[in-house]
């Protein structure tokens, strides 16, 4: 019977230590899961002269990855005047922390456009609530990928009309 019992004591503490063991590596690896960021930042392609000035209200980026589906992020709602930013001089949006990983599409949305031409603003419709970039990147361990979303601003705005349809390229650093 005693034998039993230091059997039965053997098991229960290998179970209790393999429990354990399981439990710490699962919330270990949940406490530590690698995060790198992404810079997101908009600019543009050359426009009209009439033009003196695009401002575009953001709200929200959205990313894509095949692992996790589409995540929304909080952009502090912010207006730019992207007239004249380049890619070596774009506006910084958001700097998103993020899981490490491959994303392959990114939202980003926008909720006012007003267009200011021979000194008179105008609010333009939204053809779409988003600029949309259908391009892989990757977010490395502790580093920042750079994306800057680059408007084609003479696409984009429809001058007669007073409609804006984004239109986007996509750089990387």
């Amino acid at each position: 019977m005693k034998s039993a019992q230091i059997a039965v004591a053997v098991v229960i503490i290998i179970a209790g230590a393999l429990g354990g063991y399981y439990y710490f590596n699962d919330v270990y690896a949940k406490n530590t899961q690698e995060t790198g960021n992404m810079a997101i930042s908009v600019a543009d392609a050359p426009i009209l002269s009439a033009v003196a000035a695009v401002n575009i209200t953001f709200s929200n980026v959205a990313l894509h990855s095949n692992s996790t589906g589409w995540t929304n992020y909080t952009v502090s709602k912010q207006t730019v005047d992207i007239l004249g930013l380049t890619t070596t001089n774009a506006s910084l949006l958001s700097n998103i922390s993020l899981k490490t990983g491959t994303y392959t599409m990114i939202r980003l949305y926008i909720t006012n456009v007003s267009v200011v031409i021979a000194g008179i603003s105008y609010n333009f419709s939204l053809q779409a609530p988003f600029a949309f970039v259908n391009h892989p990147f990757t977010v490395s361990n502790n580093q920042t990928t750079n994306i800057v979303i680059d408007f084609n601003l003479s696409q984009d705005l429809n001058l007669n009309a007073k409609v804006f349809t984004p239109s986007v390229g996509y750089t990387q650093s």
